[in-house]
């Protein structure tokens, strides 16, 4: 991985080596490389103006679900990024890491009444809406505060993209967005509102889409839209065309992103809209690791197990989505391999990391890289066996900060109460 790399037979985050991480902070940790953000960011920025005239450029809003520490949030908002948000808490960490309300996106489903009132305060961008009640609901909490709120429908392409199916968005079964039919009902339905402003469509079909070809007939369907109702007599003046890019987890083929410029540019660009794009995975999930130690190797008649100090608590997507992750020492790169079972100490036989893999021999007490977890990490961890959540470390070069420390036994029962009956 850029940003990871074997220096001197020892692994580096950019120009520290990990063991120093590891001493001061301890493990399991979660390690970021600021120096792959920015390459990502402006890998696909300058794909973009590579092909699309100046003035026509995508805003990009960075999908803060993947990782919304705010010191990721800041190193994305310093590089121009706009932020796709999720939740009311989403938006309170993207305005506290320094992003303006013009440059906010709330695609949440299910947007609650908080939510939408939090949103129309921050005065964002705009709402991507998922249903005529939610519809109703914006325009009716927006008339109570005196505000009018922009509102783009999301369309539902039935269009599959993406790796697993837990990670597909666009297809008919999936409960996100809208038939085309039903966003020229509720077109009419909110041009009859005070208090909302219709003024285009958005889609997403999904995570990990390697293929080009796959935004194709999404994106012809959003343009056909786009001439039906402006037919009808609207206007539609902004097309949020998602995100869904592939990152390497074990030599993917990526998406080649001048070819998506292209399609961009062939079939979005004509439609004279502003156009916004949601990369998340894409900006983040190559430039994490999660720094972990040997605790033992256990040997049984039909398996070697290396058992971590980090668990599924510290990174679910192995068992939530069968999900492939690099596993590799951070020494011994001049050992032999041997194959293990590398697992963790949750007391759950789902708490695997890697089956039947090959890596350098490890002994008990070395460090060990789960790797490219920067997105959908830390950000799913949990306290299950009431288990701390690790620190998170960010690298700049030579420079190194803690955005996120260990949490404390105190800390995981700080919310929690005895009644005074007991």
């Amino acid at each position: 991985m850029s940003g990871f790399s074997d220096k001197g037979g020892v692994l580096h985050v950019d120009d520290v080596p990990l063991p120093d991480i590891a001493e001061q902070y301890g493990t399991p940790c979660y390690v970021y490389s600021a120096s792959v953000i920015r390459d990502q960011f402006n890998a696909l920025k300058d794909a973009m103006k590579r092909v699309l005239p100046a003035d026509r450029q995508p805003l990009l809003c960075y999908a803060c679900k993947a990782n919304s520490n705010i010191a990721i949030l800041k190193l994305l908002q310093t590089l121009g990024s706009g932020l796709e948000i999720v939740s009311e808490g989403e938006l309170f960490r993207g305005l506290k890491a320094g992003f303006s309300g013009d440059k906010i996106i709330s695609t949440s489903f299910g947007k609650n009444e908080s939510e939408i009132k939090a949103c129309l305060n921050a005065e964002i961008l705009q709402f991507n809406v998922e249903s005529p009640d939610e519809l109703n609901n914006i325009n009716k909490f927006a008339a109570e505060m005196g505000k009018t709120a922009n509102i783009l429908f999301r369309l539902n392409p039935d269009v599959s993209g993406g790796g697993h199916s837990k990670i597909a968005t666009g297809r008919k079964e999936d409960k996100f967005g809208n038939t085309a039919q039903d966003i020229r009902t509720l077109y009419k339905l909110s041009n009859e509102m005070s208090n909302v402003n219709p003024v285009g469509i958005s889609i997403h079909i999904g995570s990990q889409v390697s293929q080009t070809g796959a935004f194709k007939p999404a994106f012809e369907k959003l343009a056909e839209l786009v001439v039906i109702l402006r037919n009808d007599g609207y206007k539609v003046e902004r097309t949020d065309i998602g995100g869904g890019f592939p990152i390497a987890y074990n030599d993917e083929q990526l998406l080649d992103l001048d070819a998506y410029a292209r399609l961009v540019a062939d079939i979005i660009l004509p439609l004279d809209t502003q156009i916004q794009m949601e990369p998340g995975r894409y900006m983040v999930g190559n430039a994490g690791v999660l720094l972990a130690k040997a605790q033992y190797i256990k040997q049984t008649p039909s398996r070697e197990f290396l058992v971590l100090d980090a668990g599924m608590n510290d990174l679910i997507r192995p068992t939530l989505y069968e999900a492939y992750h690099g596993v590799r020492s951070v020494l011994n790169h001049n050992t032999n391999t041997k194959t293990y079972d590398v697992v963790g100490p949750i007391c759950e036989s789902g708490d695997i990391f890697a089956k039947h893999r090959e890596i350098n021999e490890v002994n008990a007490n070395d460090l060990v890289v789960i790797q490219s977890v920067g997105a959908y990490g830390y950000s799913m961890a949990s306290n299950y066996n009431s288990r701390p959540l690790p620190p998170e470390i960010l690298v700049d070069e030579d420079n190194i900060c803690l955005i996120g420390r260990r949490q404390t036994l105190e800390d995981l029962i700080a919310r929690e109460n005895i009644p005074k009956w007991l």
